[in-house]
């Protein structure tokens, strides 16, 4: 389908003539005057004029000579007789109808920030500045130490290990992803997804310059579409699963009382209620004391290490003064 095709308007600024024809009318019907493409406008809908076989050869160029907007297809202006091959294309008219926006002053002042715009200038930097602070305490806990005479005041140790239970538990699946051993319990229709299906279309007639005094109408339309709910079947289901349950810890507080792993539960194999042991982590802790400064702190070692240091003894090193931990590997026999 060919888009429409109408006359742009132009107003005479001599004579006050209005709604001159672009493409008809290249001189003012009340005074002569030349057309200036500058002022062409695009006319209100009930005022359009079509042109009829209309033959489209590019936008107008001005003449080098008198500035007189012409034809593409013209050789000389028809205005003072110059060749126009080196003529400038006239400029367009944007869409909104309403001729080529003014440029700015040439020293016209700067904007001013809108207060919105200084109130998130003002809050970014304000959080920027708590971020910074809040690193700069993070590495001073993490850092910041100071020398120590420490005497050691005890010990303690901690051997654990997690523990599963086989037991039933409920949860929700979709009902075709019920795994294998569940019981489906209830079942409900619930929305799974969603998809887009086509909602009509949203059209708009726009409006373009050609530059020789006309204009194209065309409709363009793009389609819209709706979210539309996929439901399907949610089941409640009730399965066997291992899950975690209390876990076993033995505890000591001297090398004298050798570390043990806790006894394990009597019930064990595949049935509700039967358990089974888990992962087994270990924890070796040196109690210090620094007199000087009536302080105490810790550190945690591999057994072997842990064995070596003797309550009571005495130990030159660093401390966290934010966190309380001994440096152990700094530690020298005073």
């Amino acid at each position: 389908m060919t888009d429409a095709v109408y006359e742009m308007f132009w107003d005479c600024r001599y004579c006050g003539q209005k709604k001159l024809l672009g493409l008809t009318h290249r001189f003012c019907a009340g005074c002569g005057a030349p057309q200036d493409p500058a002022t062409r406008y695009f006319p209100a809908e009930h005022e359009k004029v079509a042109v009829h076989q209309h033959v489209y050869v590019g936008a107008d160029v001005h003449c080098p000579a008198c500035r007189q907007p012409m034809s593409r297809a013209a050789r000389c202006c028809t205005n003072c007789g110059s060749p126009i091959d080196r003529g400038g294309q006239v400029g367009l008219v944007g869409a909104a109808g309403h001729g080529a926006p003014a440029p700015p002053p040439a020293h016209a002042p700067p904007k001013k920030k809108s207060n919105v715009a200084l109130v998130i200038g003002v809050a970014a930097a304000i959080l920027g500045g708590l971020l910074l602070v809040g690193l700069g305490i993070i590495l001073v806990a993490a850092f910041w130490t100071r020398d120590g005479s420490f005497v050691v005041s005890g010990h303690t140790w901690e051997r654990t290990v997690a523990v599963e239970r086989y037991e039933n538990v409920r949860k929700e699946v979709w009902c075709d992803s019920i795994p294998a051993g569940g019981r489906e319990v209830s079942r409900s229709k619930e929305e799974r997804s969603t998809r887009r299906t086509p909602d009509g279309e949203d059209c708009e007639t726009k409006r373009k310059d050609n530059g020789d005094g006309t204009y194209r109408q065309t409709r363009e339309c793009t389609p819209r579409y709706k979210e539309e709910s996929v439901m399907d079947w949610r089941c409640r289901i009730e399965i066997a699963e291992w899950r975690a349950s209390q876990p076993l810890v033995e505890k000591g507080t001297s090398p004298d009382d050798p570390p043990k792993w806790p006894p394990p539960r009597p019930r064990t194999g595949v049935c509700l209620g039967c358990e089974r042991e888990g992962k087994r982590t270990e924890k070796y802790t040196v109690e210090f004391y620094d007199a000087a400064k009536k302080t105490s702190g810790s550190c945690t070692l591999p057994e072997e290490r842990w064995k070596q240091f003797t309550k009571g003894s005495r130990y030159k090193g660093k401390i966290g003064v934010m966190t309380g931990l001994v440096e152990c590997d700094e530690l020298t026999p005073h």
